[in-house]
C-alpha cells in the first residue's frame, strides 16, 4: 500500500509541475509559451559560417517600397519565441523584419525594405541578429521614379514619395517626446490564451539600433473587438513594451500594476489589418512615468 502512496504522489507531482509550466500569470492555461519570450539564435550555422540569404525581386532608387522586393535570410533559432532582425540604414533604406519563431533549428524569414533608395550602386550591409553578424550586398538599379501608389492607409499614391500603405505594417509612437516608427508589424491571435498579440521592428535612424515593439490585448469571443482597452482592466493580457533588439533591454513597459495607464483604442479590425490608436502614460526603464501617443497599423503574421 505504501508502495502504492508513493506512487501516486510522483504522478501527482508530475502533473501539477507539467500544469505549472503551462500557467501564465492570471491563472488561464496558455498553450503556446513563446508567446511570452522572445527569441534568440544565430545566423551562423554549426561550422560558424554565416546561413546563405535570397534576393526576390529589384530594388530600384526612387521608388516607394511595396513589399515586392524582399530578402529571405536564414536564422538559427535556439530558442523559439519573439523576434525582430534588421540591417543597419546604408543607401537610405533598412531592412527589417518582426514575428514569431515556434520552432527551433533553422528557419526564414523575410527582410522587408524601409525607406527609399537614394544611388543605383551594390549596396553593403550588415544583418544583426543576437550576438552575431553577417554580411549581404543587393544592387540596386536605376528607377523611374513613378513609385508605386499602395492601396492601403497611410499610402497617398504621390509618385515616387507615396508611402507604399500597410502591406508589411506600421507603427509611429511619439514616447518621452522621442519618435518610434517603422514599416513592419504584424499581429497573431491566439485563441487559446485569449489575446492577439501585436509584434513590431524598427530601426532608430540617429543610432541606428534596432528596436521590437510589443503589444498584446485580450480577445472578446475569440475576436478582436473595437473597442477601448485600458492597461489596469485586463491583467497580464493586456500589456505593451518597447525593447533594444540586440540586447533585450526593456526600454519602455505599461503592465496592469506598474502604475501607468495605458490606453488602446482599437479603431478597425478585420482579417487583413488591425488598426490601434495609442494614448496616456507608460513606463521607462528608470521607473518614471512618460507620456505616449501614436499609432499602429498592424497586418497577419504570415
Amino acid at each position: 500500500m505504501k508502495i502504492i502512496s508513493r506512487y501516486l504522489v510522483i504522478c501527482l507531482a508530475i502533473l501539477c509541475w507539467g500544469c505549472s509550466a503551462e500557467m501564465v500569470r492570471d491563472g488561464s492555461f496558455n498553450l503556446n509559451p513563446n508567446e511570452y519570450q522572445n527569441a534568440s539564435g544565430t545566423l551562423k550555422g554549426s561550422d560558424n559560417q554565416c546561413l546563405q540569404t535570397a534576393i526576390t525581386g529589384t530594388f530600384a532608387t526612387k521608388d516607394a517600397q511595396t513589399g515586392a522586393a524582399y530578402i529571405i535570410a536564414n536564422v538559427n533559432v535556439l530558442v523559439p519565441g519573439k523576434y525582430a532582425i534588421s540591417t543597419d540604414k546604408q543607401n537610405g533604406v533598412t531592412f527589417a523584419a518582426s514575428g514569431q519563431f515556434t520552432a527551433t533549428g533553422i528557419q526564414q524569414i523575410k527582410l522587408l525594405p524601409i525607406g527609399v533608395f537614394e544611388q543605383a550602386i551594390i549596396t553593403n550591409y550588415t544583418l544583426t541578429f543576437g550576438n552575431t553578424s553577417c554580411p549581404l550586398s543587393i544592387n540596386v538599379v536605376e528607377g523611374t521614379g513613378t513609385g508605386n501608389p499602395g492601396t492601403g492607409n497611410p499610402g497617398t499614391g504621390n509618385p515616387g514619395t507615396g508611402n507604399p500603405g500597410t502591406s508589411a505594417g506600421s507603427f509611429n509612437l511619439t514616447i518621452n517626446g522621442k519618435t518610434y516608427n517603422a514599416l513592419v508589424a504584424t499581429f497573431d491571435i491566439d485563441t487559446d490564451g485569449g489575446v492577439v498579440s501585436i509584434i513590431g521592428a524598427g530601426v532608430n535612424t540617429s543610432t541606428q539600433d534596432g528596436y521590437v515593439l510589443e503589444l498584446s490585448l485580450p480577445l472578446t469571443n475569440n475576436t478582436v473587438a473595437v473597442q477601448t482597452y485600458k492597461s489596469t482592466d485586463y491583467g497580464p493580457r493586456c500589456a505593451f513594451a518597447i525593447s533594444g533588439a540586440a540586447n533585450g533591454n526593456v526600454l519602455y513597459q505599461t503592465q496592469s500594476a506598474n502604475g501607468a495607464v495605458t490606453t488602446y483604442q482599437v479603431t478597425a479590425f478585420s482579417a487583413t489589418q488591425l488598426n490601434i490608436t495609442v494614448s496616456g502614460q507608460t513606463v521607462a526603464a528608470d521607473g518614471s512615468k512618460v507620456n505616449i501617443s501614436g499609432t499602429i497599423s498592424a497586418v497577419p503574421l504570415r
